[in-house]
């Protein structure tokens, strides 16, 4: 915990507190149901659990690790085309946001309609 009103300078207190910060104790172990019973004794060890919080898994453990297949593959047709967000008719051909405004209501759809009038609009 730091108290940002008596500390001068935040980022410099942060830096200083990151290294002694504590990590949570792991609560659960997921392995593979092909896992070695020697390899699950060890983890379970190695991160102080019991045989109650040891989860055996039909399948590959944790899939967030495939996101990254897609970077791996060097063949642009089978990816999907980038998408590019639209930006509203109505501030395609004003040069003001403020003008466009003033014709008439405009709804951007996020994620879907570009964030750029939003931030034309605070910059005007």
């Amino acid at each position: 915990f730091v108290d940002e009103e008596e500390v001068k300078n935040l980022r410099a207190k942060i830096q200083g507190e990151l290294p002694q910060r504590h990590f949570g104790d792991a609560v659960r172990l997921e392995v593979a149901n092909s896992c070695s019973e020697a390899m699950t004794q060890f983890l379970l060890g190695q991160f102080n659990l019991t045989e109650s919080d040891l989860y055996r898994v039909a399948g590959p453990v944790n899939l967030v690790r495939l996101m990254q297949v897609p970077d791996w593959v060097l063949r642009n047709d089978l990816k999907f085309v980038p998408f590019a967000p639209g930006i509203p008719k109505a501030l395609q051909k004003c040069h003001s946001v403020f003008d466009s405004i003033r014709g008439g209501d405009i709804l951007l759809h996020h994620p879907y309609q570009s964030f750029n009038p939003v931030i034309e609009l605070l910059e005007q």
